[in-house]
């Protein structure tokens, strides 16, 4: 069996190195630590790493897995955070993470856990599945709700739709599609009313959160009033 190869980014330098050095010392992997997002890659090249451990903050882990998928083969990712968080374990996963532990988890398991994604499998622990999958079931139905009410616009809704997440007020809109800044907000009331929401943010905030920007015709040019 190889031994794997394994970066342990985390910003806090004394976390990352002792972490490095026991994985190293006591179970005979072969390891690197960084610090940030451009130091793992280069310490992930530099080893040809199989994994990569990722600890910190939420907003860090993120940024790492955005710079892992730059690279043409991407080493295969762990999440070690704090307990018991099921949100995070659902941020993790979309990010990209392919296994996730929490940091009461002992040396033991997160070795099994390294070979086990060297291996091509995933890693949840067991008493966070029920919860993840709930999660991810509110969200598809959440996602899917959110399409068939933006189904309900016209084409003409969309591109104001699409203006709005662009920034523009009315007047503006208006000017872009030639046409009233009156009729420009009524376009505007219109899309509340069938989005089922109570002001621009909600309405902004429900195509974000559902990645659903793709779906809406941003483009105004040959449309008509």
């Amino acid at each position: 069996m190889s031994v794997p190869r394994v970066v342990v980014s985390d910003p806090r330098r004394l976390h990352r190195e002792a972490m490095a050095r026991c994985l190293a010392v006591e179970h005979g992997l072969e390891t690197a630590s960084a610090g940030d997002p451009k130091a793992t890659i280069l310490q992930a090249q530099r080893l040809c790493a199989q994994v990569v451990l990722i600890a910190g903050a939420n907003g860090s882990r993120a940024h790492v897995h955005a710079a892992l998928r730059s690279l043409d083969v991407r080493p295969r990712t762990l999440v070690f955070d704090a307990p018991g968080d099921d949100e995070s374990l659902l941020e993790a996963i979309e990010d990209g993470a392919d296994g996730y532990l929490t940091r009461d988890s002992d040396l033991s398991e997160i070795v099994a856990a390294i070979h086990a994604l060297c291996d091509g499998e995933s890693v949840v622990p067991p008493s966070m599945l029920g919860p993840l999958l709930r999660r991810l079931i509110e969200r598809r139905r959440a996602a899917t709700r959110a399409t068939q009410l933006l189904d309900r616009l016209t084409p003409r809704e969309r591109e104001v739709l699409g203006l709005l997440l662009d920034g523009l007020d009315d007047r503006r809109m208006a000017a872009r599609l030639v046409i009233s800044p009156q009729t420009a907000r009524t376009h505007v009331q219109r899309i509340l009313r069938k989005l089922d929401v109570h002001s621009r943010v909600e309405a902004i905030s429900l195509v974000v959160n559902h990645g659903l920007e793709s779906e809406l015709e941003l483009t105004v040019e040959g449309s008509t009033p």
